[in-house]
């Protein structure tokens, strides 16, 4: 069994995960980043993306995550997220909705709007690869 650390995922309005896990990787702002036990300290911001963790008895756990931010420090890692959700939690049908809406509105929008419809999308899009299992 490969060391584990704790790990806390919690949003606003819940706990979402509180474990023992082995790893995790999770989508930042600069891109995918995995942790293991004794990483050093880091903080990053989070992106919209999908959120792999291994808990310490193999179970692996997938989530999609939006927004806020990653601590890691010697003895646990800590995601302080806008939103997360596990992959039983998404609705296909409303991520799939909440896709072409995005998509429509990064067509059709002005300028000022762009950047808060892409996000709509990227969120969209992690919610959907999560339900879908791509990547496993």
């Amino acid at each position: 069994m490969a060391a584990s650390f704790p790990i806390n995922i919690v949003t606003p309005e819940r706990t979402v995960l509180s474990a023992e896990a082995e790893s995790i990787q999770v989508a930042t702002v600069n891109g995918s980043l995995g942790v293991l036990k004794g990483h050093a300290p880091l903080l990053a911001m989070l992106g919209s993306g999908e959120c792999v963790i291994r808990l310490d008895n193999q179970q692996i756990r997938r989530l999609a995550i939006s927004g806020g931010c990653l601590d890691v420090s010697r003895e646990r890692v800590t995601v302080l997220a806008d939103a997360a959700e596990f992959e039983e939690e998404i609705d296909a049908t409303r991520a799939e909705e909440a896709l072409a809406k995005a998509r429509q509105l990064l067509a059709s929008t002005d300028v000022n709007q762009r950047d808060s419809a892409a996000e709509a999308m990227r969120r969209a899009q992690a919610r959907l690869r999560v339900v879908r299992g791509s990547g496993r």
